[in-house]
């Protein structure tokens, strides 16, 4: 026998609007929050640092970072240009193709790199350290089981 969820078990049209609004309006809370103290400190913004920390992590072409951060490909070129211009990442010709690049952190970018985290920590606790560390535990709780959620579901 087959027996349909309660239409209580599923979420609102109204719920996961309120959901996504909500945590874009957060997103955008945070990286304005960390924007204006990275750009002064280090001329860089988060989509900046997002970038160099995709390839330090290993993605090393354009193409790879653009789809691990999300970003479109022409945003990410233009933001790979300006991170070679300030001489944190360099371009490698792949010998195999001459149409692609690898791309390496410089030994300045690895300095940047390195100041970020510690940096945006201190952000972070100045901004926000006073929210009790239970909202906290339970916001990243529900976010990860969300974010688990949205994954498996691509994947399936």
């Amino acid at each position: 026998m087959n027996s349909v969820s309660p239409a209580s078990d599923l979420p609102q049209v109204d719920d996961l609007y309120d959901l996504v609004r909500l945590t874009l309006r957060l997103s955008r809370q945070f990286r304005q929050t960390l924007d204006e103290p990275f750009v002064q400190a280090l001329g860089l913004n988060t989509k900046e640092l997002l970038v160099l920390a995709a390839i330090m992590d290993g993605a090393q072409t354009p193409g790879r970072v653009a789809a691990r951060q999300q970003l479109p490909a022409p945003t990410v070129t233009r933001i790979v240009t300006k991170l070679v211009a300030a001489d944190l990442v360099q371009r490698v010709p792949d010998p195999g193709d001459l149409r692609r690049c690898e791309l390496q952190l410089t030994d300045q970018g690895k300095a940047v790199r390195s100041q970020v985290r510690g940096m945006g920590q201190d952000i972070v606790q100045a901004h926000f350290g006073q929210l009790p560390p239970e909202t906290v535990r339970s916001a990243l709780h529900a976010l990860r089981e969300l974010q688990g959620a949205l994954e498996a579901r691509e994947n399936a």
